[in-house]
């Protein structure tokens, strides 16, 4: 069971790692992952922070 969760992803996570070595130069997209990390990390502090 677990190994084909794992099979099934790495499957699926072969096409985003072609497309990423494909525009791995490409400024904006490191721009615009940073800033949806950053997106996420924010949302996800406060939605656990306690204090306000």
């Amino acid at each position: 069971m677990i190994l084909s969760i794992i099979d099934k992803l790495n499957e699926w996570m072969e096409p985003v790692k072609a497309w990423l070595d494909a525009n791995h130069s490409n400024p904006i997209l490191w721009i615009a992952l940073f800033l949806a990390g950053l997106a996420i990390f924010a949302f996800t502090y406060s939605a656990l922070n306690k204090n306000h």
